[in-house]
């Protein structure tokens, strides 16, 4: 039996999309049958027809389809986006050379014109650096603002959701911008530790290797009928300059080749590096006043910064060496922080997916330009000084001992809290757990 799936039925109500599919073949192992595919929206998509609401479906599958070589089959498609899905394939097998991209799909195609005539644009609004920027660089355009809850945050982190919601709706009416919410569980449907084993050799893993950018773009189809969009931007992770150096399913080869309903993808602010990106949003602060607190971490529930993982740290100097104050930005930074930001990359314990040396050296020559501008320059002295070369051969045993360590004593800290008479002990154990700490990357 060859590997298939169908699409059954689409069922809307409340505007909330239900999916019914049936999966055979041996690829099943990928999916999960009893997580079906749920989408809710926090706008009016009941115009929508089910050429339209079938694209969120496919755009989660398609990757593992091409990659299982199964046959998808559904009863009718969008036109704009059929006509381009090979130029999406296209895109995978340039980034993904080493895996043969072949399956195929079976469907009716229709031409969908947009509910209204409006010509508005979208973006994808996570509130990190890239979106701010992405959002700031069209802000003439009105941009509707979409987020979706189901990619970083996840569905069970209710506290962590309401801070981002409660966050976008500020900044939605801080600039007069119409906003829509997304939850979805399109991450659960799929077995993403046994996708992860099946892109193994690509060295990097399912959800950002394959999936964020073209499952997160899908989304977006029901909306962009709704407010008649010509564009949807998304915004750009890596630079240009760094092209051939990374992988990730959200890049110019894949995202500018999604289209729905007569509305294009934009990958956007893909000329501009970090570094950049922090000096224009500092730019912005200043010429025209505009406020914002980012969210760029992904190692903390709650959706807040937790202000000690590296992606953290890095976001904090590159405010600090353009000039700018963390405190005004969502992070807490002091000189208790800046002291243990300094120990940890002292002792080589901040580890990145990345090689630490493509992002902290614009950071540093950033300060030695902006040292006029900086409070408290002379401060950062040991951050001039250290040569990040250095961390990308840090000894990964120290590394995984501290891990360990680290896990050890936050297990032995978790049953603690169960009983108030050992409670002493607790707080022995938290001190001495501070020997281990290691810190985590978000992407």
């Amino acid at each position: 039996m060859g590997n298939r799936i169908e699409l059954n039925k689409i069922f809307v109500q409340n505007n909330t999309v239900q999916y019914t599919y049936h999966v055979e073949g041996d690829w099943k192992k990928y999916f999960y049958p009893e997580k079906k595919l749920k989408i809710s929206y926090s706008v009016d998509i009941s115009a929508a027809s089910e050429s339209v609401l079938a694209i969120p479906f496919l755009c989660n599958i398609l990757p593992i389809a091409w990659l299982c070589d199964a046959e998808i089959c559904i009863d009718v498609i969008d036109k704009y986006f059929y006509e381009h899905i090979e130029q999406i394939k296209d895109g995978y097998r340039t980034m993904y050379p080493m895996f043969s991209f072949k399956g195929k799909i079976q469907a009716e195609t229709e031409k969908n014109a947009p509910l209204v005539k409006e010509k508005k644009s979208a973006c994808f609004f996570s509130g990190g650096v890239d979106a701010y920027t992405t959002l700031f660089r069209h802000m003439e355009e009105q941009p509707v603002l979409i987020t979706i809850w189901g990619a970083d945050i996840k569905l069970t982190d209710e506290k962590g959701w309401h801070k981002v919601k409660t966050h976008v709706e500020s900044v939605a009416k801080e600039y007069g911008l119409d906003s829509v919410f997304i939850k979805s569980s399109f991450r659960q449907m799929v077995n993403e530790s046994e996708l992860d084993r099946l892109v193994k050799k690509s060295g990097d893993g399912w959800w950002h290797g394959f999936q964020c950018g073209i499952s997160i773009i899908g989304h977006a189809a029901p909306v962009a009928h709704r407010y008649g969009l010509k564009y949807v931007y998304i915004a750009s992770s890596f630079p240009e300059k760094m092209k051939g150096q990374y992988t990730c399913a959200s890049d110019p080869l894949i995202d500018n080749h999604v289209h729905y309903c007569g509305c294009d993808t934009v990958h956007d602010g893909y000329e501009l590096d970090r570094q950049e990106k922090a000096r224009y949003l500092i730019s912005q602060k200043t010429a025209f006043k505009r406020k914002y607190d980012l969210r760029v971490c992904w190692e903390s529930s709650g959706g807040g910064n937790c202000c000690r993982c590296e992606k953290c740290y890095r976001t904090i100097l590159e405010i600090v060496s353009e000039g700018g104050n963390p405190n005004e930005c969502g992070f807490q930074w002091g000189d208790k922080e800046m002291k243990r930001c300094k120990k940890d990359m002292e002792n080589k314990i901040v580890q990145s997916q990345f090689n630490l040396d493509q992002f902290y050296p614009p950071i540093q020559d950033a300060l030695k330009r902006n040292k006029d501008r900086i409070d408290g320059y002379e401060k950062y002295g040991w951050l001039l000084q250290m040569d990040f070369n250095k961390f990308n051969d840090a000894p990964m045993k120290k590394l995984r001992q501290n891990f360990f360590v680290r896990k050890f004593f936050g297990l032995l800290r978790r049953i603690s809290a169960f009983s108030r008479g050992i409670l002493n002990f607790n707080i022995w154990i938290y001190g001495n757990a501070r020997l281990g700490e290691i810190v985590y990357v978000g992407v």
